[in-house]
């Protein structure tokens, strides 16, 4: 009897393994494995992973592309550039609809079983015009087990025009552009209010709502520069107050120190980045290895944590954006732009995790206490950053970030 439970726990184990799951995954869900210490600091800093929410049809994407059409349809396409190129990508789960709470049920419970505490998603404002809103509101804040994460708003005030794929040699088809202006953001602050704030497991750093800015400096120069920027700021504290709500944390997404002491003047309280994707060694090829990016990731950490707020460090899965570009425009690319750019070769789960390693021990011992590592990304699959099954490593990357930071 004995040898025959030996066997059939070998050929589960098997089955498993092929399956590419960790046995974390098929755990109960009612008895979670107890948390210990993270294995870079008893202080734990919380994983912050940023979510991409276009996965989904919406209405202005059916306008502009044709009913149905979704950036999955780059995802299936990607041609390989080179020799070992690795397109397309396949993900594990399929080309799934991320709006639909089924899908958010089952992407909370992976995220939480290996040390994920905050989905940051990416939301999408232009004077009133709300895209992409679907997967936060109709599926994650709708999953049954949404309570698992926290999540906040990173708001992505970017110009959004035609990425899918851009044009390569003509001007970039601008959808719609970025207005920012005082009454513009006190819609905004009623919108959160109304149907974020209010959340349980809406994320908050010292008792303040976490919202992070993706362009600080659009923001703060269309809004008449740091010192009106920061009465406004002010002034959005006291509409939330009159709602019984705590003020906002504000962070800023900044892309290098020298705007750090803008950024503080204008009223934010921290800093961090959407990724860290160029090490400065290009090679012909026009490829960049990721070790080298290790090394602009720890540079780029020790340079912000010096500035004037708190950082909190990124990491940055990968970066390969070449599903958005044109499949006709042979690679390497004559005329650098994005997305026409360098393909980061060479990122492992080791390497990977062993960059987290090094972010958490980074942020336990930077005396500005940052509350937060970002990870880039959850599911940035046309931009080559993703932490989701992909058929070829499976969980693998989930579970180096498990490992470097604890449960």
């Amino acid at each position: 009897m004995r040898n025959e439970v030996c066997r059939n726990r070998r050929l589960f184990l098997r089955e498993v393994a092929g399956l590419g799951v960790s046995l974390g995954m098929l755990a109960p869900r009612s008895a979670p494995a107890a948390a210990g210490p993270s294995p870079a600091s008893r202080d734990r800093p919380e994983v912050v992973v940023i979510y991409f929410p276009h996965w989904h049809r919406y209405d202005h994407m059916d306008s502009w592309h044709g009913f149905g059409w979704t950036e999955w349809e780059l995802v299936k396409s990607a041609p390989p550039r080179f020799a070992g190129h690795y397109q397309p990508l396949r993900p594990a789960w399929g080309f799934f609809d991320d709006s639909d709470p089924a899908w958010s049920q089952r992407e909370i419970d992976l995220a939480a079983d290996h040390g994920i505490d905050v989905f940051l998603f990416d939301w999408y404002w232009y004077c009133g015009v709300r895209i992409m809103q679907e997967a936060l509101e109709n599926g994650f804040l709708k999953a049954p087990n949404r309570q698992r994460l926290k999540f906040a708003l990173m708001w992505a005030n970017h110009t959004w025009g035609d990425y899918f794929p851009v044009a390569y040699d003509k001007p970039f088809h601008v959808w719609l552009p970025q207005r920012h202006s005082p009454a513009d953001l006190a819609r905004v602050v009623d919108y959160w209010i109304e149907h974020y704030f209010r959340q349980p497991n809406y994320w908050k750093v010292d008792g303040r709502l976490v919202v992070s800015i993706f362009d600080p400096d659009t923001f703060i120069g269309q809004l008449g520069g740091p010192a009106k920027t920061k009465a406004l700021l002010r002034e959005m504290d006291a509409r939330l107050q009159k709602a019984d709500l705590p003020p906002i944390h504000w962070n800023a997404m900044a892309r290098s120190a020298e705007k750090v002491a803008t950024y503080r003047d204008a009223g934010f309280h921290s800093t961090t980045g959407y990724n860290i994707t160029d090490a400065g060694k290009t090679s012909p090829g026009l490829t960049q290895q990721y070790e080298d990016l290790m090394v602009a990731h720890r540079k780029t950490w020790q340079s912000m944590a010096a500035a004037a707020l708190p950082y909190c460090p990124v990491v940055t899965m990968g970066w390969d954006v070449t599903p958005r570009c044109e499949h006709k425009v042979p690679f390497p690319f004559a005329k650098p732009h994005y997305p026409y750019g360098h393909v980061v070769v060479g990122n492992t789960p080791e390497r990977f995790g062993r960059l987290c390693r090094e972010a958490a021990e980074f942020a336990a011992n930077d005396a500005h206490r940052p509350p937060a590592v970002v990870i880039n990304a959850w599911n940035e699959w046309t931009e080559g950053s993703y932490l989701l099954p992909e058929t070829r490593h499976g969980t693998a990357y989930l579970e180096a970030l498990r490992r470097a930071f604890g449960r």
